[in-house]
């Protein structure tokens, strides 16, 4: 056998190939047209491939990207500049000024008007009602007297002779007398005996007022200071 030209070696070569992938059995589709396409490409001359394969890297043209969204214009605000404090000698200090005050009229300019009311002969402004009342002991005996109250809704009056020495056990009711309220303001007086002598007592004095539903009671309204009986 006499060597051909490149050509016909190229040619065996590629019959041996396809003699070979037919000894192998099943193959894909996919790998024999391949193979076939490579064996056509080679088939030409060393030029002719090189063409090919420099014809086959045109680049491609370029797809422009998206533009970015580019933030809009800022504007820096620069802040306000501090108010300028003015020096401690130059602030207003106040200071105390004379004021003026009217005057109601009927009442003399620095004269302090009399508010005070006039004297009682009943003594009736105190509320609640405080009558002290005086005592003058005796033998076996004391005379209690006050000034009559002029409320009209006092009834009577009675006066009680509380001891002042605590016997054992329960302690026995005090001494009292009633006396009815005169029409006046005027002294009221009563004299209570079977006193114990040598004994301090203290005098009760009380009113018979009604209370709100008009039933009547005994309110205390005084209270004497202690007492010896002689």
């Amino acid at each position: 056998m006499t060597p051909g030209t490149a050509d016909d070696r190229e040619d065996t070569g590629r019959y041996g190939v396809a003699r070979q992938a037919r000894r192998r059995g099943r193959g894909t589709g996919t790998v024999a047209a391949v193979a076939a396409v490579g064996m056509i490409a080679l088939s030409g001359p060393a030029t002719e491939v090189a063409a090919t394969v420099t014809a086959s890297r045109t680049a491609l043209p370029a797809v422009p990207a998206a533009a970015a969204a580019l933030p809009g214009r800022v504007t820096v605000v620069a802040p306000p500049a501090p108010a300028a404090v003015p020096p401690v000698s130059g602030v207003d200090i106040p200071r105390p000024r004379q004021i003026e005050v009217p005057v109601r009229p009927g009442v003399p300019h620095g004269v302090m008007p009399d508010t005070d009311p006039p004297p009682s002969s009943c003594g009736g402004y105190a509320n609640p009602r405080q009558i002290l009342p005086g005592v003058v002991p005796g033998v076996a005996s004391a005379t209690v007297s006050w000034q009559a109250d002029g409320h009209t809704d006092v009834g009577r009056y009675r006066v009680q002779a509380v001891s002042q020495r605590l016997v054992p056990g329960r302690q026995p009711e005090p001494p009292s007398v009633i006396a009815p309220r005169p029409a006046d303001c005027v002294p009221v007086t009563v004299t209570l005996g079977g006193l114990a002598s040598g004994v301090p007592y203290v005098f009760w004095l009380e009113e018979e007022v009604p209370d709100t539903f008009g039933v009547l009671r005994w309110v205390q309204v005084g209270t004497s200071a202690p007492a010896v009986i002689g």
